[in-house]
């Protein structure tokens, strides 16, 4: 006898079984557990920090939002910008009451002139990040670039993301003897999701691979960033003039050939753990995989950007002055506020520590 599904499982049972091949794609099972009404993202409870289910940058220390205020207050100020800071897929709010509390706090003349654009698509974030940010009048709030250009016309300033596009849905393909195939979704009698393959439907797929020149070998498997594509042509459309920073993890093409890495990088992550196998706990679990920077590179500057900055997050930090935020104290105590904000910047200078893990890529159109 059967258990009876969960709404998210109901969900998918009706979106394999009304399909032609009785699966999905990878990317349909994504779009769905994560941002479906009742997938991951739009589900109201904590995600980021000791309560959810992973750690990002900021949620590590402010001084990680400092660095990158100082740079963005530079950056519109060189270029004779706008001081317009636009965060793509701002969660809760943290990065931005971190930025917005420095910037207030450090540079109150330069924090009038600033606006500050909210996007995300979750009402979760939304309505916590409305909470955080209620000391904050210079803040709009949007759902998507759509919404934020239908509502405020083109953009001129930054565009900022952190660990944003890892979570976009892709499409998973293997190479079996000379034949690419996609690894597709679907369930069993027992009504448990698996994996199987089909021929390539498609033709989006084969176009990006020949595009990319990621020439797979047997056996690997790569993620297939078509959703990734669509929203640089997107971010192009809306921004007029100034840069593109993206925040997170990924590897150029050759790093994607290490034998390492044959089974692509699709995970999960559930309660601080990593979770190899992505179809485990559909809609309470986060999803990511690595980011193709070349191919972010390239579809960059084919809609008009030209790459800035590549480099690892810890680089990037130490050139623009992560140590300046260092404090000299006498005190003991390690949990007061000058012990936390050195350990800190010692754990993002560190060799070997997160900020390694991550990239920072700039684009700039002018």
């Amino acid at each position: 006898m059967k258990q009876q599904q969960s709404p998210m499982m109901a969900i998918l049972s009706e979106k394999i079984n009304s399909s032609t091949n009785k699966c999905i794609s990878y990317a349909t099972y994504m779009e769905t557990v994560l941002y479906d009404a009742q997938g991951y993202y739009q589900r109201d409870q904590k995600k980021i920090g000791r309560e959810g289910d992973f750690y990002t940058s900021s949620s590590v220390h402010p001084v990680f939002a400092w660095v990158f205020a100082d740079y963005f207050d530079a950056y519109c100020k060189d270029h004779q910008l706008p001081f317009a800071l636009y965060e793509l897929g701002g969660g809760s709010g943290s990065f931005a009451k971190q930025l917005l509390d420095y910037l207030k706090h450090m540079k109150p003349h330069r924090y009038e002139e600033l606006t500050y654009h909210f996007i995300d698509v979750s009402v979760g974030h939304q309505n916590e990040a409305i909470k955080q940010l209620a000391e904050h009048d210079n803040v709009t709030y949007f759902t998507s670039l759509d919404d934020l250009q239908q509502h405020e016309g083109k953009a001129e300033g930054i565009l900022f993301s952190n660990e944003l596009l890892d979570a976009f849905p892709v499409h998973v393909i293997e190479k079996k003897g000379r034949e690419i195939v996609e690894v597709m979704v679907t369930m069993d009698q027992s009504d448990r999701l698996q994996e199987i393959h089909q021929p390539i439907s498609d033709p989006r797929i084969l176009d990006w691979m020949s595009w990319s020149e990621l020439e797979l070998p047997d056996g690997f498997r790569v993620e297939v960033p078509l959703q990734m594509m669509e929203w640089v042509e997107n971010v192009a459309d809306v921004l007029a003039r100034g840069l593109l920073v993206t925040v997170d993890y990924g590897y150029r093409n050759e790093e994607l050939l290490d034998p390492a890495l044959r089974q692509g990088t699709l995970r999960g992550y559930y309660q601080h753990q990593l979770i190899e196998d992505p179809l485990l706990h559909p809609g309470e679990m986060d999803l990511t995989a690595h980011i193709h920077l070349d191919a972010l590179i390239k579809k960059g500057e084919e809609e008009g950007f030209k790459e800035k900055y590549l480099g690892k997050q810890r680089t990037f930090l130490l050139e623009h002055g992560l140590f300046d935020h260092l404090v000299e104290h006498e005190g003991r105590d390690p949990f007061s506020a000058e012990s936390k904000l050195n350990r800190a910047i010692r754990s993002f200078a560190m060799p070997g520590g997160m900020s390694e893990a991550y990239h920072v890529l700039i684009q700039e159109k002018s």
